[in-house]
């Protein structure tokens, strides 16, 4: 079994990226031992979503995902600290599709990124909805402000250091409540073990 393909996404989700690029995500992820599971269903096909990924408690996490979204062969706009972006990699993640955000200067990053997606007809933005490494009382509510906006739903994305694997979950409608919202989603993410799970 590979340890991802570009089979679980939709294909209005494709990058279409060189061979080269998945393969090396995909050798990645295999040369660790990690796997993705999961699939995002056809029914969302030219459709947008919002992907949450967590638990993030450590620099791995970012190395994992960019992997699984190159093997993927992702089409997605992802948020991330403006440090991670300096010199080539910087590079590097744009083609990826990041977005190098100053979390000293937050102003109107969710309106900009809602701003970017709404005039695609089929696409993906990534966030880690608790937008640190560090431990956090309370999850950040832009990611449900953005499925609002969007009218769209939330996959949840995990990552499990325990068994070495990234899931696809199943999507997620919010209900309007972020605080139940939350709480539903917290509770999902309960079972995964976080890469340090006492920041988590």
């Amino acid at each position: 079994m590979k340890s991802v393909s570009s089979s679980q996404i939709p294909k209005s989700f494709r990058a279409y990226r060189p061979k080269a690029l998945q393969w090396l995500g995909r050798t990645v992820l295999s040369v660790l031992g990690w796997k993705v599971h999961g699939k995002i269903s056809d029914e969302f096909n030219e459709k947008k979503l919002v992907v949450i990924v967590a638990p993030h408690t450590s620099n791995w996490d970012g190395i994992l995902g960019v992997a699984a979204i190159a093997g993927l062969d992702a089409r997605i706009t992802f948020i991330g600290k403006h440090t991670a972006f300096r010199y080539g990699l910087g590079a590097f993640l744009r083609y990826m599709g990041g977005i190098p955000v100053d979390r000293n200067k937050p102003g109107g990053i969710i309106q900009d990124a809602i701003n970017q997606i709404k005039g695609i007809n089929s696409s993906l933005i990534g966030m880690s909805p608790e937008g640190t490494r560090s431990k956090v009382k309370e999850w950040k509510t832009g990611f449900l402000r953005i499925a609002k906006e969007l009218n769209t739903k939330i996959i949840p994305a995990s990552l499990d250091f325990a068994k070495k694997e990234i899931l696809l979950g199943k999507a997620f409608t919010p209900s309007g409540d972020n605080m139940k919202d939350i709480s539903d989603l917290k509770d999902y993410y309960s079972v995964f073990t976080a890469r340090h799970p006492d920041k988590y």
